[in-house]
């Protein structure tokens, strides 16, 4: 993919996904914080945060977001498996979805592509802490 081709549909993925990511994130710690509007909300935006970051193609800003949830998180007594959690259900939502737009057409190709890179960033941010 021409790193060109890459922005524009990292871009796009940002954009049209940003609703849904922050539903799965934030369903998920409200569930955890039910009481606790003021955890749950700044944990939610700092992994929505991340995830931005990694989908518009942004590694050094998902390496900082992903470190403030980390912390964030310790603080929470959430364990980092726990966020891995949550990532492997936003990945795995995004992929679906890319499934059902864009069967069988080449925007299909080019969107998984973008959220393996997006997702290989994840691994590598992770194993970089």
């Amino acid at each position: 993919m021409q790193s060109r081709e890459f922005a524009e549909t990292s871009r796009e993925i940002a954009r049209w996904s940003e609703p849904l990511v922050a539903d799965r994130i934030f369903s998920v710690y409200e569930a955890w914080f039910r009481g606790r509007r003021q955890m749950w909300d700044a944990l939610g935006r700092q992994h929505c945060r991340m995830w931005r970051s990694l989908l518009e193609g942004e590694p050094l800003l998902a390496r900082d977001a992903r470190n403030d949830l980390v912390l964030l998180a310790r603080r929470a007594n959430i364990e980092e498996r726990s966020l891995e959690a949550i990532d492997e259900t936003v990945m795995d939502e995004l992929f679906r979805v890319i499934l059902r737009r864009w069967q069988g057409r080449d925007e299909a190709r080019l969107h998984g592509m973008a959220l393996m890179i997006a997702a290989s960033t994840l691994g590598e941010i992770r194993r970089a802490a």
